[in-house]
Parts: structure tokens; C-alpha cells; sequence
């Protein structure tokens, strides 16, 4: 979380993982990455784990109101469910289509990731060679060549259709482990596709940030699954699903 993070529930926060729903980016008449991420949730249920050996588990859900239909003029339910174990965390984001038709949409789970620091190898991303992408800092479609991704500038790479499991490995004080991210988007028990952004704003565009620290772009990384690159199409009375399960596995 950063340190200049707004905490007023009105803006979105700059840590943890961001609901980015329905819109990823700018939409006309929609807020950047959309209204999820700063909508009143309403907390269901909590489980807390019997043992080590258990989750804990809490479920939220958010529905369309008369202030969403004035962004989004469609009717929707959203569940979002988080289990919590001692080196893992999983989460599911369900969208429900309670409207008369089709409605389409992006959604993107937006991990912030601690790392001690991303110069020099201090968090690479592997898994992604051969995927093609779209660079948004240089605006250009590629192909990832590298074995690893390394963090030496502003990054913000659309990974189309990515592999199921990326993996982090993180070094420095305290952090010698691997953050892996495994993902996976259906629609109504029917697998889709699903992409994978990368994303650091570097020294520059940091400091443009008002909810960001200056130097705080060395301490993260943003893995983030989701489906961005075109929208989701979801017919009347059906459930896409959006899954992630990250977890932390310490070196031997």
C-alpha cells in the first residue's frame, strides 16, 4: 500500500488489488478502470480458519443502483470471494448478467506486489516469451522475446491470451521467494481467455502520481490478470468467473 494512498472511500487505493470492472482504462462517461474499485461493497459472510491447515474466508457482492445505471445502463451482481492461507491467497470475482440482453465488459484483478527493489534482476516475470502484447508506453503490438521480464523503465505491457501461471521470483532482504500467479477466466463453467498486464510507472510517472510516493515504484510490481483485451461478451442470465490464486514459495 502506498504511503499516499487515499483512504477517503471516494478514490481509488494504491495497493492490495483493485476490482477493475467494467471498464479497463478510460471509457467515455466512465471513471478510469471503471466503478468497482471504488464502489461500497457489502461484506456477506467471514469464515476464519480452524487451522494451518484451512482457509479464511470472506465474501463480498455489489449490485447495479441508480448511481451505477447513470455510468452503465445495465443491471449486474458482483460477488467477489477471498480465501486466505498462511502462504496463499485466492480470489474470485463473479459477474452476473441480471439485464434483458447481452452486456460486455473488462475486468482485471490489479496486484500490487511488494519487492524489496526492482533495479537490477530485483523482481523479474517469467513464463511469457512468445506471447504477444501491447506496449502502452510506446503504443506498439510486439512479441515477448525475453526469458524474463526485469523492471529498468516505465512497463506496461498487455500480455494477449497469457499462460495460465506466471511466476516472480523477488530477491533482497526478506524477500527471497517467488510470487507465482496462477489464473483463470469461464463463463458459466465454459473456459476464456485471459490476459496478464505488467505494470510499473517508473521514476517519471511516479512523481506525477498524487497517490503515489516518488520512490515508491521501486518497492512493487503489478501482476495482473484479467480479460482486457477485448471485451467480454455475457449473455442474458450467465456468470463469468475471474480466478486467481497467488502464492508465495520461500527458497530452499
Amino acid at each position: 500500500m502506498s504511503n499516499r494512498s487515499h483512504l477517503d472511500g471516494v478514490n481509488p487505493i494504491r495497493g492490495g488489488i483493485p476490482i477493475v470492472f467494467p471498464n479497463f482504462g478510460s471509457a467515455t462517461g466512465l471513471p478510469s478502470h471503471g466503478f468497482a474499485r471504488t464502489t461500497n461493497w457489502t461484506l456477506v459472510s467471514v469464515e476464519q480458519a480452524a487451522d494451518e491447515t484451512r482457509s479464511s474466508v470472506a465474501t463480498f457482492t455489489m449490485a447495479s443502483s441508480d448511481s451505477t445505471r447513470k455510468l452503465w445502463p445495465v443491471d449486474f451482481e458482483l460477488q467477489y470471494d477471498v480465501k486466505l492461507w498462511s502462504a496463499q491467497l485466492e480470489t474470485t470475482l463473479q459477474v452476473r448478467n441480471t439485464f434483458t440482453k447481452d452486456i460486455d465488459f473488462h475486468a482485471l484483478l490489479h496486484n500490487y506486489i511488494e519487492v524489496n527493489d526492482v533495479r537490477n534482476n530485483g523482481v523479474v516475470v517469467t513464463d511469457l516469451k512468445g506471447v504477444n502484447y501491447y506496449d502502452k508506453v510506446t503504443k506498439t503490438n510486439k512479441t515477448e522475446t525475453r526469458d524474463f521480464i526485469s523492471i529498468t523503465s516505465q512497463t506496461d505491457n498487455v500480455y494477449y491470451n497469457a499462460p495460465d501461471r506466471v511466476e516472480a521470483p523477488i530477491t533482497g532482504a526478506n524477500f527471497d521467494y517467488t510470487v507465482r500467479v496462477d489464473k483463470a477466466g469461464s463463463v458459466n463453467g465454459t473456459a476464456t481467455k485471459t490476459d496478464l498486464v505488467v505494470w510499473n510507472p517508473w521514476a517519471d510517472r511516479a512523481k506525477t502520481m498524487d497517490d503515489f510516493g516518488a520512490e515508491e515504484y521501486l518497492k512493487m510490481i503489478a501482476i495482473e490478470p484479467g480479460g482486457v483485451s477485448e471485451k467480454q461478451v455475457l449473455p442474458a442470465g450467465q456468470t463469468y468467473t475471474l480466478h486467481q490464486k497467488i502464492s508465495a514459495i520461500r527458497y530452499s
